[in-house]
C-alpha cells in the first residue's frame, strides 16, 4: 500500500486535501492498522481513569463527555449521509445512515448510564 510521506501529508493538510485510498483492501488495512498499533496503550490508559472512579458519581464526567463527542459524531455521520446522497453514491449513504442510527442508538445507552449514575434511594421492604 503507498502512503504519502510526512511532508507531502502536511502540505496537503495545509491546502484542504486528504489522502484516499484507492482499494477497500487498503482501507480496511489502514483503518486496522490504526486501531491495533494503539490497542494496548488505549486500553491500559482507560483501564487506568477508570481504577481511579470511587463512586457511581465519579462516572458521569466521563459519560457526559463521552455522549457530548458521541452526539457530534451522529451529527457529522447525519451530514456525511446527506451529502452522499446528494452526490448519487446510495449504497455509501445506506452505510452512514446505519452507522448514524448505531451511533444513536449508543448514545441512548451512554445516557441511560449516566442517569444511573445517581443512586436510587433504598426502597423498605413491605410487611
Amino acid at each position: 500500500m503507498k502512503k504519502p510521506n510526512r511532508l507531502l501529508t502536511f502540505i496537503n493538510g495545509l491546502l484542504g486535501w486528504a489522502w484516499a485510498y484507492e482499494s477497500a483492501e487498503e482501507v480496511r488495512e489502514v483503518i486496522a492498522e490504526k486501531c491495533f498499533n494503539t490497542l494496548a496503550d488505549r486500553a491500559a490508559t482507560h483501564t487506568r481513569g477508570a481504577d481511579k472512579l470511587t463512586d457511581s458519581y465519579a462516572f458521569q464526567p466521563g459519560l457526559v463527555t463521552l455522549h457530548d463527542e458521541l452526539h457530534d459524531t451522529w451529527h457529522y455521520l447525519v451530514a456525511l449521509k446527506a451529502r452522499a446522497r446528494s452526490l448519487g453514491y446510495g449504497t455509501l449513504a445506506e452505510h452512514l445512515d446505519d452507522a448514524a442510527d448505531s451511533t444513536r442508538d449508543i448514545l441512548q445507552a451512554v445516557a441511560t448510564a449516566a442517569e444511573s449514575t445517581i443512586p436510587t434511594p433504598a426502597i423498605p421492604a413491605s410487611k
